[in-house]
C-alpha cells in the first residue's frame, strides 16, 4: 500500500506538522510506503495531490477542512480515495463522517480501506465537500485575521462575524433553486449537516443522496439576525420567520444590485464574490471511513 500525506503545517495552530510526522511513523511501522508533503502556500495542496495521485493508492489530508477541500479538488477526476487525519482549527467533514480524532484510530481507518462514495458540490468550477455559504459567513472569512485564527480558533470566527455584522451592510441577493427564486441576506448550500462544528445549519443534508440542501435566510435587522444565530445550536433557526429550507440540484446565487459585493465561501475558505452557480456531483469521490459507524467525536474546533 502506498499512501501520500498532504499536510498544511500551519493548521490547528501549528500542530498539524507534528501530527503528520506521527502518522507517517505509524503507517511506516505497518509496512506502508508513505510520502509526506507539506504545503507552504495557499492552493498548493491541490497541486501536490494531483502529483501524488500518479504514484499512490490513497491520499490523506492532514489538517483542517481547508486542507481537505484542496485535496478533494486535487483528486477530482481520479479514482484515488481520500483519507482524512483531523488536525485543523475546524474538522467538520471528519465529524460528518464519524472519522476519529484520535491519531491511531484514524490511522486504523486508513489502513482498513473501507470507503464511502461521497457527493461533491461544484461552485463556479471548484468542488466542495461541506457547503457553500454566501453573506455574513463569507464576509467573516474575508475579514478574518489569520493570526487571530491560529491563536483563538473558533472564537476568532465568532468575534469577527459579530463585528462584521455590526460594521458592514448586508446586501440582499437572490437564490434560485431549480427555478424557484428567494430573496436572501445569508444562504448556505449544504452537502453536509454540520457547519462550523457540531451544530448544523442544513440539518437534513446527506452527502450521499445526490441533492443539495439550501437554507435561505432573509434578515430584516440586527435583532432578527441575533435570533437566527442563537437558534442554530438547538436547530431552532429552522422555525425562524426569515428562513426557507429547500432541497435541489442546481442553485444560482446572484446579487440584486450589480454594484453590491456579496462574498461566498466553500468549505470555510473564501471563494470569491457572487454570482455563483452550485451543482451536485453524485458519488464523485471515495472517502475512507470507519466500516462500523462511530459515535461522533469531539473535534478540536
Amino acid at each position: 500500500m502506498r499512501v501520500g500525506l498532504v499536510c498544511n503545517p500551519m493548521a490547528g495552530g501549528g500542530k498539524a506538522a507534528a501530527v503528520a510526522v506521527r502518522v507517517q511513523s505509524r503507517l511506516t511501522s505497518e509496512g506502508i510506503d508513505v510520502t509526506l508533503l507539506e504545503t507552504s502556500a495557499p492552493r498548493e495542496a491541490a497541486d501536490m495531490t494531483q502529483e501524488l495521485a500518479h504514484d499512490v493508492d490513497t491520499v490523506v489530508a492532514v489538517g483542517g477542512d481547508g486542507t481537505v477541500n484542496e485535496v478533494v479538488n486535487g483528486l477530482a477526476g481520479t479514482d484515488i480515495p481520500l483519507g482524512i487525519l483531523p488536525a485543523g482549527t475546524v474538522n467538520v467533514l471528519a465529524l460528518e463522517l464519524s472519522i476519529p480524532f484520535d491519531m491511531n484510530r484514524a490511522c486504523n481507518v486508513i489502513m482498513a480501506g473501507h470507503t464511502l462514495p461521497l457527493d461533491l458540490g461544484i461552485a463556479n468550477g471548484r468542488r466542495f465537500a461541506l457547503m457553500l455559504g454566501a453573506g455574513i459567513d463569507a464576509m467573516t472569512v474575508q475579514k478574518l485575521d489569520p493570526l487571530a485564527k491560529r491563536r483563538f480558533g473558533r472564537l476568532a470566527f465568532v468575534s469577527t462575524g459579530v463585528l462584521s455584522r455590526i460594521r458592514y451592510p448586508q446586501p440582499d441577493f437572490e437564490v434560485n433553486i431549480d427555478g424557484r427564486s428567494f430573496p436572501a441576506t445569508f444562504a448556505v448550500v449544504g452537502n453536509s449537516r454540520f457547519y462550523g462544528g457540531r451544530f448544523g445549519v442544513t440539518t437534513e443534508a446527506d452527502p450521499t443522496d445526490g441533492f443539495l440542501d439550501v437554507l435561505v435566510y432573509h434578515g430584516q435587522n440586527l435583532a432578527a439576525d441575533a435570533l437566527f444565530w442563537m437558534g442554530v445550536p438547538l436547530e431552532l433557526h429552522l422555525g425562524h420567520p426569515g428562513v426557507t429550507y429547500v432541497r435541489g440540484a442546481k442553485v444560482t446565487l446572484s446579487p440584486l444590485d450589480a454594484g453590491d459585493t456579496v462574498w461566498f465561501q466553500t468549505d470555510g475558505e473564501l471563494a470569491g464574490a457572487l454570482p455563483a452557480i452550485a451543482i451536485i456531483e453524485k458519488s464523485a469521490l471515495q472517502v475512507l471511513v470507519p466500516d462500523v459507524p462511530l459515535e461522533r467525536e469531539k473535534g478540536d474546533a
